[in-house]
């Protein structure tokens, strides 16, 4: 293996990792005797594509985060989407979107309208509070503790429904939320995540109509529909496609 391919492993298990790394459980992950992975993280620790917290454990680097903000900027997710969207519409018949995280919101990025409309589509560029219908609840579901923590502080001040502990940890062990007449009374709707490299979660793709159209029987239908549509979408920003 290069020094090169090395690196990319040593980032990637820190990158999946769900809390800094210690060096011996680098080492044996990575295969390689501990001075080795010492000298190698040290290295990349140089150069800002990792970092050491107060117990000299490792993290993701700044440098990282610089990279990620200009390959995301790199490539169009709704272009991306919109043909996947389009035939996941046609196969469904039903309104397809894709939201992605913005703060303590969701951003509709795309829209296609489907056949069986009897509502109009959310706005492109509209503007959602996250933890409401499937979309909201599965983009809060993935998001970062202690940004969950406000939204959840902010339904409970509002007198909105809120999601619960429980709710969310299933909601990320399936990929897919569902929700009817919480958005918008009559509307029914399920989703799931798009990701991109390293599993980050980029944008939600939902599939929403009509409630009596669609019962909860029949979104759990057409889950594994939007699921491979989302994939699909995941391998044209990650490369994997063709």
């Amino acid at each position: 293996m290069s020094v090169l391919a090395k690196a990319a492993a040593a980032i990637d298990l820190v990158a999946r990792s769900h809390e800094p790394v210690r060096l011996s459980d680098a080492a044996t992950a990575l295969g390689m005797p501990k001075s080795s992975a010492h000298r190698l993280l040290g290295d990349l620790v140089d150069s800002d594509l990792l970092r050491r917290d107060a117990s000299g454990r490792f993290l993701l680097g700044i440098r990282l985060l610089t990279w990620g903000q200009a390959a995301e900027s790199s490539f169009d997710i709704r272009g991306l989407a919109l043909p996947h969207m389009r035939r996941l519409s046609e196969l469904t018949g039903e309104t397809v979107n894709l939201h992605v995280p913005q703060g303590e919101y969701r951003v509709c990025v795309a829209t296609q309208a489907g056949a069986n409309i009897a509502f109009a589509p959310v706005v492109v560029g509209q503007a959602l509070p996250l933890g409401i219908g499937a979309t909201g609840k599965l983009l809060l579901a993935f998001s970062p503790e202690p940004l969950r923590t406000d939204v959840l502080e902010e339904l409970r001040r509002t007198g909105r429904p809120v999601p619960s502990a429980d709710e969310l940890a299933r909601i990320r062990g399936l990929r897919w939320a569902t929700s009817q007449n919480e958005q918008e009374v009559g509307m029914s709707a399920g989703a799931t995540v798009v990701t991109g490299v390293g599993g980050k979660v980029l944008a939600a793709l939902a599939v929403g109509g009509d409630v009596e159209r669609l019962p909860q029987a029949r979104l759990d239908a057409l889950r594994e529909d939007v699921l491979r549509a989302a994939a699909a979408i995941a391998d044209g920003i990650t490369g994997a496609e063709g």
